[in-house]
């Protein structure tokens, strides 16, 4: 009995030697049999698997796990065995693209202020047009009163009652000429700022739906990870003690927990996404969007290859934020061009003598002495003037230059300010587009990679070896698979992230140029899924 036990205390010492040394090929067992079809299956080392003798194996363990498909979304699980994942209403990205053309309330404060400026506009324009007045007129007089001719007082009361209407008019030249100058000006400027408001609502709508897709892709990909961790823990269950110890299958279900707890993070992720997209397009918050698109698509409208050089005279030809303020500037001159010339044109005005108001100028008046009115006939009195005028002797016509100069250079101080935000907006938004371009190819190809680490694991999992014929092991054991996992769920977070940002970089691009987001909109239809990530060959199921 001593020197069996003194042999057995060696016989990690051997296997160790063994191992280092290559003293001994380390014989294997055969692939189970799901596996052993599958186009290129062999044993470790590049030799075909051969079967062993069963004295040397150890007691079956369950049926391996299946090796899962690829970040395409087809066929892909959403969640592990006991998942509960919500079902959404479906939607797609033309339906919010054209939504965001209609239901923002950013465009329509954007289209309001557009109305007010042609209203103003209008009254503008109108300046030259004398006001229709028409109405009654009752005066009544007591007492005494002086006569105009001879001077003394005398007691005679009067009145008088009229009834008719006429023109009035009191308007300064300057302000016909150059008031709707200055609101034509206005006008563009807030057609502009509606045009911006829409490419703005575009882009919001464009990152709440793409942070939509990206919580959906990380939620997908942590699904297709738990089924692997159930099954991994299954699986462990059912080995032999000998072959494995039990906190092996502790940190598994360790590993499965944790991995359910990241996809109820996805699921909240998935909702607050869902609350941010139905408030920029006005539907009920309560609502749980889900785009019908996969979540890895990828949407192209600028050439992630050119420089801010070559973009950035579009941007600034094309940007409404830059003409908004080039008309606001124009605005600002001609307001300082109106007080300028002012002094040199009279005020036109057109009143009526008939009535004390100077309103009505053409109707019946009825008058006599004291309470009788016993004297009728028409009237008709019409009083035009121009008159030149000094405000406050001249003092308020250089108050009101100096005001209007520095408005203008309040607009052109504007104006730089919107080029360089434009220029920044336009270098930044390619630098992001240019890194999200890398990081989803080098995403994509870590998916692949994770994939197949994962599947190669659950392969070796099946296998078992006794170096040097001594003790019989498992080649991979489970916590290198729950490793291959946990690899496997960051390479999916990783890729989720990287469209997410490529996609939104794209409409940042395009937002940035200043291109028209009707166009979007108008064009707007389900893009095409993306190629499906391949699979190696394997482990293709």
């Amino acid at each position: 009995m001593r020197r069996r036990r003194d042999h057995r205390w060696l016989l990690p010492i051997a296997l160790w030697a063994s191992l280092v040394g290559h003293d001994g090929p380390a014989q294997t067992a055969s692939l189970p049999a799901a596996l052993e079809d599958l186009p290129g299956a062999s044993a470790p080392g590049g030799r075909p698997a051969s079967p062993a003798s069963p004295d040397r194996l150890a007691p079956p363990p369950p049926p391996a796990p299946q090796p899962i498909p690829g970040p395409a979304g087809v066929g892909l699980p959403v969640g592990g065995m006991d998942a509960q994942v919500p079902q959404g209403l479906p939607i797609n990205l033309a339906t919010a693209m054209q939504l965001s053309g209609v239901r923002p309330l950013d465009i329509a404060a954007a289209t309001a202020q557009v109305e007010q400026a042609l209203a103003l506009l209008l009254q503008a324009k109108a300046l030259w047009v004398p006001n229709i007045n028409g109405g009654v007129d009752y005066f009544r007089h007591d007492g005494v009163q002086q006569n105009i001719f001879t001077g003394p007082n005398f007691r005679k009361g009067r009145q008088s009652f009229f009834v008719g209407g006429g023109p009035s008019l009191a308007v300064g030249l300057a302000d016909a000429i150059f008031a709707p100058l200055a609101a034509r000006r206005v006008v563009a400027s807030r057609r502009a700022d509606l045009q911006a408001a829409r490419n703005d609502v575009l882009f919001a709508v464009a990152q709440a739906y793409f942070d939509l897709q990206a919580a959906r892709g990380r939620l997908l990909g942590v699904g297709a990870t738990i089924v692997r961790a159930e099954l991994l823990v299954n699986f462990a269950k059912g080995l032999a003690p000998s072959l494995i110890p039990p906190l092996e299958i502790n940190r598994a279900q360790a590993e499965l927990q944790s991995l359910r707890q990241t996809q109820q993070v996805d699921i909240r992720d998935w909702r607050v996404a869902s609350a941010r997209l139905a408030e920029v397009l006005l539907l009920d918050p309560a609502t749980l969007l889900e785009p019908i698109e996969p979540p890895f698509l990828q949407i192209t409208f600028v050439p992630d290859e050119r420089s801010p050089d070559e973009l950035m005279p579009i941007a600034l030809n094309s940007r409404p934020e830059i003409a908004s303020r080039q008309e606001l500037v124009a605005a600002a001159i001609q307001l300082l061009r109106q007080e300028k010339t002012r002094p040199l044109l009279p005020n036109l005005v057109v009143i009526s003598p008939a009535t004390t108001t100077g309103l009505l100028a053409a109707g019946n008046l009825s008058s006599g002495p004291n309470g009788l009115l016993n004297s009728n006939g028409s009237r008709l009195d019409i009083e035009v003037a121009a008159v030149w005028q000094l405000q406050n002797g001249g003092i308020g016509n250089v108050g009101r230059i100096r005001q209007r100069r520095a408005e203008q250079e309040v607009a052109a101080i504007e104006l730089t300010r919107t080029v360089f935000r434009v220029k920044s907006e336009v270098s930044q938004a390619v630098a992001r587009l240019q890194t999200a371009r890398v990081r989803v190819v080098e995403t994509e190809e870590g998916v692949r990679q994770a994939i197949e680490s994962a599947d190669k694991n659950f392969i070796g999992l099946r296998e078992t070896a006794r170096p040097a014929g001594e003790l019989l092991r498992l080649i991979v054991r489970p916590q290198e698979v729950v490793a291959a996992i946990i690899a496997l769920n960051t390479a999916y977070e990783q890729y989720a992230f990287a469209i997410g940002e490529y996609n939104v970089a794209q409409f940042e691009v395009y937002r940035a140029l200043g291109q028209p987001a009707q166009w979007v909109t108008s064009q707007a239809a389900p893009a095409p899924a993306p190629a499906p990530v391949p699979l190696p060959a394997a482990v293709a199921p």
